[in-house]
């Protein structure tokens, strides 16, 4: 434990306190776990601030493109002007100590929202941003556990919201009304600094496992872990220019896309809109953009692969290709590498939940192939973070046993056992999902409870899922396996495809690598798959309708509600 400590005493100096912690790491009762509890700072002035007064507030920090693909450049001076308004709108409507408040956001990935969550963490407001086309139910179970002080919308979610503030106590503001403010705005002089411990903000996971929790992130910790993360397996300098194409709801949109690259003294490349990118001409435009970086979830690149098939982008900056929300299949991540790079290299395939603030493990944007096989998640982030004890045939279920500053404070749930259920009874974190180790790299299966158990067989369904994907036909697919009276657990197969009826294409990829035993009961074809708002399959779904269950669950989180329909008749 001794020299985990000086492993991240050593990291202090990757961003700037007000105070530098002497405390590193306290463990208090319930395994809750304390980063640098005396240090002091402003995220702001790591951001913003400590550029002004450098030839540095005159480089670009956001390069954007709105959701109608206009093209705007905010240098780090312009950024800081714009935040200042959105300051002064937040100091004359609330009422209350700023510090003790909390601010719930409802908002695409635009400038504005970029703004107002600056200026959130500048006045050390705790702040919680959640899907534009959140559902309305979906936003009162989220403002229930949240509790907000202030709700900022547009005026078109106004109204709807308006009618929950007098019950829940909260007062709603509009993007608009900040609009009409001058752009000559003034803020206090005086930075306040906070407790490195204060919560920073909150994040809800998808829903795709069950009802959605809030995940309560720390600043010192999480900001630190971020950085760490962005140099480490991305390689970020100052001289990088980052595309996250990631929602401001995703956590990705926080440390990868936000706070990392601006605390680093970088550009990143926002998009209002990451779906545009299926459109190669605006990829192209996109591209020519010096990007050096380019982090897409798995999700869009598996559609991408579909409709650019062998096209390639090598014209372009990229030094560093990354992917994020699930395990990426080996021929998806080859053909990701070698459309957009002209050497073949891994594919930094990051490994993290919302829930671990960052990376716990990828490969490296130095790897080589050799090293870091296509389609495993690579060395874990540091040799101080540390696995329980997995094989390289057994599948096991992954736990961490070492903290790490990016860890989450707390969570918010209806469930008071929340937080407990993270952890066994040797307080080790579980990750739910099932992993194998070959080489020293480290290879993900899928959540634990997803695996199909057929005549006393066991496979994950990601891996089913990757073995599959490399039919040309398919653009995605989702093995289920569910419960038979008489024959026990069964394997359905759901797929969104390219050309009809290809069966027993399937079933002879099945065979080929898992014996005849893994033949489906049932192939079931979908113009599309359901999704969450981040892009992952919502796999308890499609369980629960095989089950024949009244009840879904939580569905706030869903993209596209009327695919329920389409599953209910094709499921009959």
């Amino acid at each position: 434990m001794q020299n985990l400590k000086l492993f991240w005493k050593s990291k202090l100096k990757l961003i700037l306190w007000k105070k530098k912690p002497t405390i590193i790491l306290k463990i208090k009762k319930n395994n809750k776990h304390h980063w640098f509890l005396d240090g002091k700072l402003n995220i702001y002035e790591n951001c913003i601030l400590n550029k002004l007064n450098t030839k540095n507030k005159k480089k670009i920090a956001i390069k954007y493109f709105s959701e109608k693909n206009n093209y705007e450049e905010y240098t780090y001076e312009q950024l800081h002007n714009l935040v200042l308004k959105y300051e002064f709108f937040l100091r004359f409507n609330i009422n209350k100590k700023l510090s003790n408040s909390k601010l719930m956001l409802q908002s695409s990935t635009n400038i504005k929202t970029i703004a107002l969550i600056l200026a959130c963490v500048k006045l050390g407001i705790e702040y919680c941003a959640v899907f534009e086309d959140l559902a309305e139910e979906g936003v009162l179970k989220r403002i229930k556990l949240f509790r907000p002080d202030i709700f900022f919308c547009n005026n078109i979610k106004l109204k709807s919201i308006k009618k929950y503030q007098k019950k829940h106590k909260f007062i709603s503001l509009a993007f608009e009304e900040v609009d009409q403010l001058k752009n000559t705005m003034s803020s206090e002089k005086k930075l306040n600094y906070f407790h490195s411990n204060k919560s920073l903000f909150t994040l809800f996971t998808s829903g795709s496992t069950g009802m959605p929790k809030g995940i309560v992130h720390s600043s010192g910790g999480f900001l630190l872990y971020t950085i760490f993360t962005l140099k480490n397996q991305f390689g970020m300098n100052t001289k990088s220019t980052i595309l996250t194409a990631s929602d401001i709801g995703w956590l990705n949109g926080h440390n990868y896309m936000l706070f990392g690259p601006l605390c680093i003294g970088t550009t990143t490349l926002i998009l209002e809109k990451p779906l545009n990118l299926l459109n190669s001409k605006f990829l192209e435009e996109v591209l020519n953009k010096n990007v050096t970086i380019l982090y897409l979830p798995v999700t869009l690149i598996r559609i991408m692969r579909a409709i650019f098939g062998e096209k390639k982008f090598l014209k372009n900056s990229l030094e560093t290709l990354g992917s994020m929300g699930e395990h990426i299949a080996p021929h998806v991540a080859k053909w990701f590498a070698n459309t957009f790079l002209k050497k073949d290299r891994p594919i930094v395939n990051a490994y993290y939940q919302t829930e671990n603030g960052g990376i716990i493990a990828s490969p490296k944007f130095k790897d080589s192939i050799s090293e870091c096989p296509h389609g495993s998640a690579g060395k874990l982030s540091t040799k101080f973070i540390k696995t329980n004890k997995l094989s390289e045939v057994e599948k096991k279920e992954l736990k961490i046993l070492t903290p790490w500053p990016g860890l989450m404070k707390g969570v918010l749930s209806d469930d008071k056992n929340a937080w407990s259920k993270y952890w066994d009874k040797n307080n080790n974190f579980k990750m739910f999902d099932e992993a194998t180790i070959v080489n020293k790299n480290l290879f993900i299966h899928g959540r634990s409870d997803d695996v199909i158990n057929i005549r006393g067989k066991r496979v994950g369904c990601e891996e089913i899922e990757s073995n599959l994907l490399e039919i040309k036909y398919i653009k995605e697919c989702c093995a289920v396996g569910y419960n038979d009276l008489l024959e026990g657990n069964k394997l359905v197969v759901f797929l969104s495809c390219k050309k009809k009826n290809i069966d027993t294409m399937l079933i002879n990829k099945l065979k080929s690598n898992f014996g005849s035993h893994l033949i489906p009961s049932k192939i079931i074809y979908l113009s599309r798959l359901p999704k969450t708002k981040s892009g992952k399959i919502l796999r308890r779904l499609l369980r629960d309708i095989l089950n024949k269950k009244n009840k879904y669950g939580d569905l706030s989180t869903i993209q596209d509600k009327a695919i329920i329909d389409e599953l209910l008749t094709k499921t009959k």
